[in-house]
């Protein structure tokens, strides 16, 4: 019996559409990436603040919840003068990580990173993932190459939405975009938002 192997997606959307996202269940897509800015207003603020007053965050909500929570967290790290645009804004990368991976539930992360916490290639062992970088210099991501280095190497902007297929996607489809943290000399702190789906045992 001949054995078929799995197909690999290597694909890569990007729009300035929001509804480029959704194109992740695309046959052969691995990632998509919505091109757009973070408001002017909410950049000049995250640059103000010093790094030890950016909040942190990392809990599994409804969307609804979002809102809340982040207000919380800024609330917590005392940064008040960002709480409303900050909670605005990730309360609209959850609705769409929601509409991308069917999950009414999401794991939601603030981080905050010096140097290059996740230097390697990876593909994340999730479903799915949403990244997006609201200060500092963004993810690093490519095409995967049998040696496992990515073929080219491109890094996201500041602001700019990824949604990367994981490997628990579900079907026979590889995911074969990897990405990486910038290296520690692309500079800055970074502050970034990762959204999981939750499935329905309650795993990320």
């Amino acid at each position: 019996m001949t054995t078929v192997p799995p197909a690999i997606a290597t694909a890569m959307n990007s729009s300035d559409d929001p509804k480029v996202l959704r194109t992740l269940g695309m046959k052969g897509v691995s990632l998509a990436l919505w091109d757009r800015a973070l408001p002017d207003h909410l950049a000049n603020a995250l640059d103000s603040l010093p790094p030890d007053n950016l909040p942190v965050m990392r809990r599994r909500l409804a969307v609804s919840q979002v809102r809340r929570a982040v207000l919380e967290a800024c609330e917590d790290a005392g940064a008040d003068e960002i709480a409303t645009d900050l909670a605005t804004e990730i309360r609209e990368l959850a609705s769409h990580a929601m509409a991308v991976f069917a999950s009414p539930m999401l794991e939601i992360r603030i981080q905050v990173a010096e140097g290059q916490p996740c230097p390697k290639w990876h593909v994340d062992a999730v479903q799915g993932r949403l990244l997006c970088t609201l200060r500092g210099p963004g993810t690093e991501y490519g095409p995967l190459q049998p040696s496992g280095e990515p073929e080219t190497v491109h890094r996201m902007r500041r602001g700019r939405v990824g949604v990367f297929r994981g490997a628990l996607w579900p079907g026979r489809e590889l995911a074969a975009i990897v990405h990486r943290s910038p290296p520690k000399d692309a500079g800055g702190t970074r502050l970034a938002v990762v959204i999981d789906p939750v499935d329905h045992a309650g795993t990320a």
